[in-house]
């Protein structure tokens, strides 16, 4: 499946990555201020956060707790956008989260794709959310990039292995691992990783797994990512979206 997902990339057509900057704008607003590498202000005082991507997080409080590589992905903003600045924005199919922030890709006055300036940088990481995907493949080929390449947050990455997962584990990580088995029925996929690690897929996502020809056979070597839980001691996932399983 890796193999077969990845050949996938090198076939697809250079304007679809394109595409991640060459867009009509949905609105037209103006800068306040940069809260982070992933958020800024408005002057009308609402809030954006960049649909497709999560930066390191600023402890504003406490600023010595940030996390690793959060005020270079400030930073980085800084260079392209500042206050006063206009920004164009393009949506997806939500528009707000449930914090009352806009959802939006963000571009800076000239055209430049702010997550996926990130990406590239290796200053952020893909993250889909929701049904907001419109960007996922191209997003996360840079991603790919940045990782291979061990730009920023990915200088010292090292996958969690299937095979030696325990309860310290949980929450929002990558996992690498072989598949050992395989089951399908109406109610959708699941799969162990090296005989350990449960992974579930329904059926209405599933549908979109083949439609995006990412499908899975035994021994198929994989790098995932999602929110890790532990039921009756034994580890479990569930993947929702094909940008779930790294190329």
């Amino acid at each position: 499946m890796f193999l077969r997902f990845f050949i996938l990339f090198l076939i697809l057509p250079v304007q679809l990555y394109a595409s991640c900057q060459k867009i009509g704008w949905d609105q037209t607003v103006t800068l306040k201020k940069i809260n982070d590498g992933d958020t800024v202000t408005l002057t009308n005082g609402s809030l954006v956060r960049l649909i497709g991507i999560n930066t390191p997080e600023i402890n504003h409080r406490d600023k010595s707790l940030s996390e690793p590589f959060a005020f270079e992905a400030k930073r980085l903003l800084e260079k392209y956008i500042k206050a006063g600045d206009k920004l164009h924005l393009v949506f997806d199919k939500t528009k707000q989260d449930k914090y009352g922030r806009i959802l939006a890709y963000v571009y800076s006055k000239t055209g430049r794709n702010l997550a996926l300036l990130q990406l590239q940088n290796g200053l952020a990481k893909q993250l889909v959310i929701g049904k907001n995907d419109r960007f996922w493949r191209c997003f996360q080929k840079a991603e790919r990039r940045a990782r291979l390449r061990k730009k920023g947050i990915w200088s010292e990455f090292k996958p969690l292995s299937a095979a030696a997962l325990n309860k310290t584990d949980k929450g929002y990580v990558y996992i690498k691992g072989t598949v050992t088995e395989l089951h399908e029925d109406k109610k959708g996929l699941s799969f162990k990783l090296d005989r350990k690690l449960e992974i579930k897929i329904a059926a209405k996502p599933l549908k979109m797994f083949k439609d995006n020809n990412v499908d899975f056979l035994l021994h198929d070597k994989l790098l995932l990512t999602g929110k890790l839980t532990f039921s009756r001691q034994l580890p479990r996932l569930r993947l929702y979206h094909p940008a779930q399983i790294l190329p």
